[in-house]
């Protein structure tokens, strides 16, 4: 049983998909936000607990751990890109049941943008944070990354070399690479705590091996629906001059850069909560069912 708790308030509930138990937490009332974490060794969807709050006002909010993180399941399976963008998919349509606006950060922000390019049906808006897939983890691994998620899938070297990974002194080094300003004990505390459940290394794995990766390049101009994209200016793992690539595939997105590192909405949620709920606030009126 997962023991995590729970930093977004609202009710945790789990959604059965192939066989597996999926987390996500529901808050609030009103039309529906979902919300993608980003993709990282430590990852779920605590890193939204300043936003779903302050959304859930005029919402309904979800956010969902994608499977392998978090409170959801975390199965030795082949983790891939597919497989995380079909999980959202079935999502949108078994548990939403309502086009959704798709909230997502880096590697979660690509999913967003895809699902929204190939099934517009279920998303009336995208805000993607520094999304990746279109400078960089574009590409398959490949045999190297074939290697590499090989040996981290290990039943005794792979759990060293992740245990490793993920002490705190090696999620407190990442978490100073990706926030621009100091970090709180709690988002260290909760990150470690994520990281360190059983059977937690197979989905980093595969990120390391370059399975989770989508080129978005193709799609992204696809994109119908209204998309805002947020960036941090001081982001490390996407940065901030990789934008200009991003928004030259669609100039008319909404585009707000904001002081800070690769999560935004988790380092200064006053800074990106009015811009999220004023993009919101913007989109025209959504169609009776």
């Amino acid at each position: 049983m997962n023991t995590l708790p729970n930093p977004l308030g609202g009710e945790r509930r789990f959604y059965a998909w192939r066989g597996w138990q999926v987390a996500y937490v529901v808050r609030g009332h009103g039309e529906p936000l979902v919300f993608l974490h980003s993709i990282h060794a430590a990852a779920w969807s605590a890193e939204w607990r300043h936003t779903v709050p302050a959304l859930a006002e005029h919402a309904t909010c979800y956010a969902l751990d994608l499977l392998g993180f978090g409170a959801s399941d975390r199965p030795a399976i082949s983790y891939t890109a597919d497989l995380y963008l079909e999980l959202v998919r079935d999502f949108l349509r078994d548990v939403v049941a309502a086009p959704a606006v798709l909230v997502g950060s880096s590697l979660g922000g690509t999913y967003a943008i895809e699902v929204a390019a190939t099934h517009p049906e279920l998303v009336r808006a995208v805000c993607a944070i520094g999304p990746a897939g279109v400078s960089r983890l574009v590409r398959n691994g490949g045999v190297a990354g074939d290697m590499v998620q090989g040996l981290l899938r290990t039943p005794v070297i792979g759990e060293a070399l992740f245990q490793a990974l993920v002490s705190r002194a090696s999620i407190r080094f990442f978490l100073k690479d990706i926030y621009a300003d100091p970090i709180a004990p709690e988002a260290l505390d909760l990150f470690w705590q994520s990281a360190n459940q059983p059977n937690a290394r197979y989905a980093p794995a595969a990120f390391v091996g370059m399975r989770l990766n989508v080129d978005i390049r193709r799609s992204l101009p696809a994109v119908a629906q209204p998309l805002l994209l947020v960036w941090g200016t001081a982001a490390a793992q996407t940065p901030f001059r990789e934008a200009s690539a991003v928004r030259a595939l669609v100039p008319k997105a909404e585009f707000v850069p904001i002081r800070a590192g690769d999560l935004p909405h988790d380092e200064h949620p006053r800074l990106f909560n009015p811009v999220l709920q004023h993009f919101l606030g913007a989109l025209p009126v959504a169609a009776a069912a």
